[in-house]
């Protein structure tokens, strides 16, 4: 029996579509980079499915969804609707998978998605080297103040780099926190 018969079907199909779902919500958050931007985040998103079932997986569930999510790659272009709705889809799944689906496939399963959307927000920088200097010194001082508070919140030792930071762009990383939120899922953008 596999993990995701364990689940009722409307579920499964709703699970298997999350991966792409979650790194495209992500993706869609800033629309900054224009088409350039969307078409690397999604040919990054392409290549991080393809990715976590080829080479590491946290789980056998999170496995057997990302194998399901590759295999329906022909479906992507029609899973890209109510892209808004996906933090309360992962709210709603994941507390449907409770009581059917040991507690660290779970686990692992969201740690999967969050790393989906990470992933694709560090796929294209939408940082602008020629942007104004007042957009250059707003860009520095967030970094700056995140910095600082990840800093006071006890994260101090594992702060992340200025480039990865630059790398996400604002309205990413609110996503991210958003989505980390949603799943109850420890995460420092």
């Amino acid at each position: 029996m596999t993990y995701l018969s364990k689940l009722p079907e409307d579920i499964q199909d709703i699970v298997i579509r999350l991966p792409f779902r979650v790194g495209l919500y992500i993706s869609e958050s800033d629309q900054s980079g224009g088409d350039e931007s969307s078409d690397a985040e999604r040919k990054a998103l392409e290549n991080i499915v393809t990715f976590y079932v080829e080479d590491t997986v946290k789980s056998e569930f999170a496995h057997e969804v990302m194998l399901h999510t590759l295999n329906r790659k022909a479906e992507w272009g029609t899973w890209s609707e109510n892209i808004a709705d996906v933090p309360t889809q992962c709210e709603n799944v994941i507390y449907t998978m409770k009581g059917l689906i040991d507690p660290k496939e779970i686990l692992a399963f969201k740690q999967n998605l969050l790393e989906v959307g990470i992933a694709v927000a560090q796929a294209y920088c939408e940082y602008d080297e020629n942007a104004g200097a007042l957009n250059k010194l707003e860009l520095y001082i967030s970094l700056f103040l995140r910095r600082l508070q990840l800093s006071f919140s006890g994260g101090g030792d594992d702060l992340p780099s200025r480039d990865y930071m630059l790398n996400i762009s604002g309205a990413e990383r609110q996503a991210i926190i958003l989505l980390a939120k949603t799943l109850d899922v420890q995460v420092k953008v």
